[in-house]
């Protein structure tokens, strides 16, 4: 079985952003909270935006059909988990995560 790369990758990001945020609101009090949740999560979808473009743009990874986009976070589409992008069809290495 094919791991599902791009959805892979993105449920982990969020994963690892949320314990980040979730530090910083144990650390922070509401107002600089407020900034440091903006800018990490500003940090980590422009990343994914980038990797997922460089990836589609090898011919790695493709679209998916449900139109997803990254900052609408995790949706329960079974292809790209709300990530928006699904491996390629013709992508055939096999992966160990």
């Amino acid at each position: 079985m094919r791991v599902a790369m791009p959805k892979t990758i993105f449920l982990m990001t969020l994963a690892i952003m949320k314990k980040i945020l979730d530090l910083g609101e144990f650390k922070l009090d509401d107002k600089s909270y407020k900034y440091f949740k903006k800018e990490i999560m500003d940090i980590v979808y422009k990343a994914l935006k980038k990797l997922f473009k460089t990836l589609e743009q090898e011919k790695i990874i493709e679209r998916c059909e449900c139109k997803a986009k990254l900052r609408q976070g995790y949706s329960d589409c079974p292809k790209c988990g709300g990530s928006g992008y699904i491996n390629k069809k013709i992508w055939n290495v096999n992966c160990i995560v």
